[in-house]
């Protein structure tokens, strides 16, 4: 094997090293403050509600009404209260899942919210941080969330004025 070749292929595959160094700090760099989450599907709920908040079970589906995979249920959080559920394993068969959020409505009716979307197939990472702030007239939760997803990094959405 001539000098150019061996060159060429030492500096060829440099230049993939150093481009796969850079991909992984931009994934670090995107991750930001979730960066010290591990893999899997973390949900840290705080409760700055003045009432105790009962029955949240959290679950990915496809759609909203069937349970794909069951990532946990809070029995009960009081006020001022935080709690966390963790799973390691993401099951992975399908793209186009959501992290659900099931609730009971004045002990009557449930409503189910969608707190992250997971666009992978194979998503490795979801990180929730659900802030309930209280509870509308209808019997709705108000919250804050902030998370990270994979795909399409951190996200946050506020839901905690009164909702139609």
């Amino acid at each position: 094997m001539n000098k150019t070749l061996k060159y060429s292929l030492i500096g060829l595959a440099s230049f993939f090293l150093i481009l796969l160094g850079f991909y992984i700090l931009l994934r670090w760099a995107k991750q930001d403050e979730f960066l010290k989450y591990d893999d899997g599907v973390t949900i840290e709920v705080y409760n700055s509600s003045e009432q105790a908040i009962t029955d949240l079970s959290f679950y990915i589906a496809f759609d909203r009404n069937q349970v794909h995979q069951d990532v946990g249920t809070i029995d009960v959080i009081g006020p001022g209260e935080s709690t966390s559920l963790y799973t390691h394993q993401i099951k992975d068969t399908g793209n186009d899942k959501s992290l659900y959020l099931h609730y009971p409505i004045n002990k009557t009716k449930a409503d189910v919210e969608s707190l992250a979307y997971l666009a992978s197939n194979k998503p490795s990472k979801v990180v929730v941080i659900l802030e309930i702030t209280g509870i509308d007239n209808t019997g709705r939760l108000l919250f804050r969330v902030r998370g990270y997803e994979d795909v399409f990094g951190k996200y946050e959405f506020d839901l905690s004025s009164t909702r139609e």
